[in-house]
């Protein structure tokens, strides 16, 4: 075992991807069900895992379990890579006698949650593709036609049309200082993901941002709200307390606005205060309709129903808004397109109409 154990060597990029853990939780929850035990089931996992971190980590709790520690007490050690709502759904089904539900129930939410980031990824991938052809013809008519057309009309010794002019001065500009102004526009990108990602300030700010433009604010927004009633939702059928499952949600919102929200409710509830009233606190983040339904939910007792009848309403609702932004967007980019290429077109051709008609005359 030693030897096995020490035949597999730490990646040099150590990264635990959400097929990953989707995975590991779903064929350790099959192969518990089939009367396996967890060190043979977590061997098997090592050997049909693909990933190679993935693998790395098996084999590290392998060695783990079989000195007798709690199979969380292991992933724990790997928290940066799992991420603690993962590892706590495994500490409570450990702990309560019902790992391979829980296992069960990670796998479908993690599924779910995975589904709904292909779909918004997925949806813009034909407005980039759009967007990408613009460029490579812009390239192609600066770069390779341009060159050629120059010479022909600076020979002609006439006063080119204005917007021949202005085509000419851009293209020109673009000639001698294209490469640099890319290089400035990546190492902007670049500068700006690492601010956002460094400073928490900066990340703060910019997701307020996010959250305020049109259509696509809606969309994270409402993104955040189904995230957020999936994980609380989850822990709270899990028999996770209320304060314990919002601080770990938090943790796993992508906004920084809604995670803080979060994070100060748990504290508000833990003063012995009602959920529906911190909510009622910050309407620009929670709807009404959200807040109802969580008063409801509190109400009756079932909030964790309520919470999932909830993500699966703004799933619903990001697919419509996804529509929408797609509707808006697709005759926003054909008329650029058409109006960048059109403005080319005549700026190369009434020149060459005037002087084919000066010549007839």
């Amino acid at each position: 075992m030693n030897k096995d154990l020490n035949s597999i060597k730490k990646p040099f990029f150590f990264r635990i991807k959400n097929k990953d853990r989707i995975f590991f939780s779903r064929n350790l929850a099959l192969l518990l069900k089939s009367g396996i035990s967890l060190s043979e089931s977590l061997v098997i996992l090592k050997e049909s895992s693909e990933s190679k971190s993935l693998k790395f980590l098996i084999n590290n709790i392998i060695s783990d379990v079989d000195k007798g520690q709690f199979l969380y007490n292991s992933l724990a050690k790997f928290s940066k890579q799992l991420g603690n709502f993962f590892i706590s759904l495994i500490r409570i089904g450990e702990v309560s006698g019902k790992l391979v539900e829980n296992c069960d129930k990670l796998a479908i939410e993690l599924e779910k949650a995975d589904r709904l980031k292909s779909k918004i990824i997925n949806a813009m991938i034909y407005p980039a593709f759009i967007i990408g052809i613009m460029f490579v013809i812009i390239i192609i008519i600066i770069y390779f036609l341009f060159p050629r057309l120059l010479p022909m009309f600076e020979s002609l010794n006439i006063e080119l049309p204005l917007m021949t002019r202005i085509f000419f001065q851009v293209s020109t500009f673009i000639l001698n200082y294209g490469l640099y102004l890319l290089i400035a526009m990546i190492a902007m990108v670049i500068l700006m993901i690492f601010l956002v990602k460094k400073f928490y300030k900066i990340r703060y700010g910019f997701h307020i941002f996010i959250l305020h433009l049109p259509i696509l604010g809606k969309i994270v927004k409402k993104f955040n709200l189904a995230s957020l009633c999936r994980t609380f939702g989850l822990l709270l059928n899990s028999g996770m307390p209320i304060v314990e499952a919002l601080q770990l949600t938090s943790e796993t919102l992508s906004n920084e606005v809604f995670k803080k929200s979060i994070l100060r409710a748990s504290e508000f509830i833990a003063q012995g205060h009602p959920l529906e009233e911190f909510l009622n606190t910050n309407t620009s983040l929670f709807p009404y309709n959200f807040i109802k339904m969580i008063n409801i939910g509190e109400k009756t007792g079932n909030l964790s129903n309520t919470l999932n009848y909830l993500t699966q309403n703004y799933e619903q609702e990001i697919e419509i808004e996804i529509d929408r932004l797609l509707h808006m967007l697709e005759p926003i980019i054909l008329f650029t397109i058409a109006a960048i290429v059109g403005f080319m077109a005549i700026a190369i051709i009434t020149p060459i109409y005037e002087i084919s008609d000066k010549i007839s005359q």
